[in-house]
């Protein structure tokens, strides 16, 4: 009966995807009535797999016969995943580009991708986390190219899902590599036989090697980012959103779990390798920035960075460099959303990603503006923002755990990425504007904003609470 207790969210998520798809199969017509009905079933779905999720303190442990794992780590991860879909749900309803566009299979590809993302966060078997990811990455591919009417839609859909598929075949490659060597594909199995696997070290870098490459894609690190820029461009806004968010934080949640469990025990090259990877996430993704015209693809290459600080607490370890991982994701979970629900404002006003659209935001809309700034100083990393103190946090981690040449580093790249995020603030404030255009925000959009902009703010200033919560979410078993 527990395990059927800790399915049920992937149940009603599940269930209300499948009533997504017999609407949308059964509706004829674009009448809003249906529109509306798929909104509804969406929120209500996922407000369902929300409330069903079982408290860490009430249950921790493995279920579906040790496939699964219910821990603090998959607990977090999929409150995480939860409201990153109903914020994209609510900022894709008046989202101009899907006037035409029938929504409840939308939808339902949303929730679909969810059950995939918090069945990555809980495995606990290579399996298990292989399946997982298939079952994110093909709706995933479906919503990146969604607008079949646009090229570039095209075109990213079918760079995510080339790029998707040769990361699943290193996955496939990695994975029969370790059983190879252990026998054994479960990873509470892996963690007490790290004997085997130091026998055969040259082997078990490779194969730990090539599962970094699969979990490398899904976060987006240097050199697997290839994907982004164009998938995030040619998706709509909202999706770009999602992808910013969502595939990435469920790749370093079971980095995470991997790392937890095997990575103490094994050669220091692979955490050197991780090194390199963080700081060539970081640089390259931060230059490439500063040059950057389109705010979706500034905002690509940013997420890109920031994935590379979130692998610098992966790195450290311990319960600070868990914890640090736990408090960036989360805040940036809502600043990024943040800056999206913006973007998405300003798309559906003008029709226009381009950073000249932006130019006398802050006299046509102040209010607006001053809320992307709070979000852009925020991703930047400067007081007394949430960003600013989840980069602090992850800098501390890397420092206690020995790697100052990291920290150096990444405080580097906090300065390099404050350009381009103030390229955008010189525009909105010091440019005349170019066009008078002014849409009202719906009611979705003020609750996503007014959401994010609390959280952000509210976690820079007292922090306290979500750091306690974080400490007693990783002292339950992994």
């Amino acid at each position: 009966m527990t395990s059927y207790r800790l399915l049920l969210p992937i149940a009603f998520l599940s269930v209300f995807a499948f009533l997504l798809l017999a609407l949308d199969a059964a509706a004829e017509g674009l009448s809003s009535r249906i529109r509306k009905t798929g909104f509804w079933l969406a929120i209500i779905g996922i407000f369902c797999g929300g409330l069903t999720l079982v408290s860490p303190g009430d249950f921790s442990g493995f279920f579906g016969r040790g496939m699964l794992v219910w821990d603090g780590l998959a607990f977090f991860f999929s409150c995480v995943v939860l409201l990153t879909i109903l914020f994209v749900v609510l900022l894709s309803i008046r989202y101009q580009d899907f006037e035409n566009v029938r929504l409840s299979t939308y939808f339902a590809l949303l929730l679909l991708s969810g059950i995939g993302l918090i069945l990555v966060v809980s495995a606990n078997d290579f399996l298990m986390i292989f399946l997982s990811i298939e079952l994110v990455g093909i709706p995933s591919f479906i919503l990146a190219g969604y607008l079949r009417g646009r090229a570039k839609s095209s075109e990213g859909a079918i760079k995510f899902f080339l790029i998707g598929a040769f990361s699943s075949a290193m996955l496939a490659y990695g994975i029969s590599l370790i059983y190879g060597i252990t026998g054994t594909t479960s990873l509470a199995t892996l963690a007490g036989r790290v004997g085997e696997l130091k026998a055969m070290l040259p082997l078990s870098i490779l194969a730990m090697l090539f599962v970094l490459v699969s979990f490398g894609f899904k976060m987006a690190l240097v050199p697997f980012h290839m994907w982004v820029p164009d998938a995030f461009e040619g998706s709509p806004v909202p999706i770009a959103a999602f992808l910013s968010v969502a595939p990435k934080v469920a790749g370093a949640a079971i980095t995470l779990r991997v790392f937890g469990l095997i990575f103490p025990h094994a050669d220091p090259t692979i955490l050197t390798v991780l090194a390199f990877v963080a700081v060539l996430t970081m640089t390259i993704a931060n230059i490439i920035g500063l040059q950057q015209t389109n705010v979706v693809r500034l905002l690509a290459y940013s997420s890109i960075a920031h994935m590379g600080y979130t692998l610098m607490g992966i790195i450290s370890g311990g319960p600070l460099g868990t914890v640090s991982v736990y408090l960036y994701t989360w805040v940036y979970l809502f600043m990024n959303i943040g800056a999206f629900a913006v973007v998405v404002h300003i798309s559906n006003a003008v029709g226009s990603q381009d950073l000249d659209a932006y130019a006398g935001l802050a006299r046509r809309e102040p209010y607006l503006a001053g809320l992307l700034a709070l979000f852009l100083v925020s991703l930047a990393g400067i007081p007394p923002t949430a960003g600013f103190l989840a980069k602090f946090y992850v800098l501390s981690a890397a420092y206690q755990s020995g790697w100052i040449w990291l920290v150096i580093i990444g405080a580097v790249n906090t300065v390099i990425a404050v350009g381009y995020y103030f390229k955008i603030l010189y525009v909105v404030y010091f440019k005349p504007s170019t066009t008078p255009a002014v849409l009202e925000l719906g009611l979705s959009e003020r609750l996503t904003l007014a959401g994010t902009a609390v959280i952000t703010v509210v976690i820079g200033i007292a922090p306290q609470f979500f750091l306690n919560a974080a400490h007693a979410l990783i002292s339950g078993p992994k």
